[in-house]
């Protein structure tokens, strides 16, 4: 017989050797394997003392007025404020995993708020005015609208003359 502490698909059948709930056969067969096995002759004797513990243990008396206690303490749960049952999550929690998270999350904000300073990045040709490429794109948007004026300016202006002359 292969120990059924080493085999998965049988580890309850020492649960079940404990409780007494094998037949015969299978029981004689574990016995044995037990008095062979150290780990199985532990667990046995480990679940022995479980289940005597389990025999002797009385449970206390209910209250005559449980009942009554506990559904006021449930409508008194249901009837507190929203705020006042976080307050009391907030106090249980266990904020230990908190601190660590947050200062890592803190050095990465700072991390990318240092590296990433704002949108002033410097054209490299013109370093000593600080000119941002941002402000780079609207004067040459701002100059190609200007010519664009001129050219109708230019247009129209010939038109005009020959109108007024007549």
């Amino acid at each position: 017989m292969t120990c059924p502490l080493k085999n998965k698909e049988s580890a309850h059948v020492l649960l079940d050797y404990t409780a007494r709930r094998l037949d015969g056969p299978t029981a004689a067969v574990l016995d044995q394997h037990i008095c062979e096995c150290p780990e199985c002759a532990l667990f046995r004797m480990e679940q022995s003392a479980v289940w005597a513990a389990m025999d002797t243990w009385e449970p206390m008396p209910v209250s005559t007025d449980f009942n009554r206690r506990l559904w006021q303490r449930i409508d008194a749960v249901a009837v507190e404020p929203w705020y006042k049952t976080l307050a009391a999550w907030l106090q249980v929690a266990d904020w230990k995993p908190v601190f660590p998270l947050a200062a890592a999350i803190l050095v990465i904000a700072a991390g990318f708020l240092l590296d990433h300073t704002g949108e002033r990045s410097v054209i490299p040709g013109n370093a000593g005015f600080g000119v941002s490429l941002r402000e780079a794109d609207q004067v040459e948007q701002m100059l190609d609208d200007i010519q664009l004026l001129h050219q109708f300016d230019s247009v129209a202006s010939p038109a005009a003359d020959t109108t007024k002359k007549m």
